[in-house]
């Protein structure tokens, strides 16, 4: 990853620091993860779980979650950052190292 998109992704996660942890799923962006009936949802395929901070699991797509202001977008950041720094190299990890802004 090119330096400067390593000190965004680092700037990303900054924002993340000192928040509580917990286990987060890590790949709620594809639905074919997701499996739903009439009462239940259940994520599967957990090999990217791991423990981090929960928003980067909350920024679900379309903000399903429901976060506000700041708060979706500090958690929008730092996920994209993540997805680009487990994924470099590839075509969505540099699709998604664009989304995180210098900040």
């Amino acid at each position: 990853m090119p330096p400067d998109g390593v000190a965004r992704c680092r700037a990303a996660w900054a924002w993340l620091i000192r928040r509580e942890t917990s286990v987060v799923y890590g790949n709620p962006n594809n639905p074919g993860n997701i499996r739903m009936t009439a009462n239940r949802v259940a994520p599967i395929d957990w090999d990217e779980s791991h423990v981090d901070v929960p928003d980067l699991d909350l920024v679900l797509p379309y903000n399903a979650a429901g976060l506000e202001g700041g708060a979706y977008d500090i958690a929008a950041q730092a996920s994209a950052a993540w997805e680009a720094a487990v994924c470099w190299e590839d075509e969505h990890g540099i699709k998604r190292l664009a989304e995180v802004r210098a900040i």
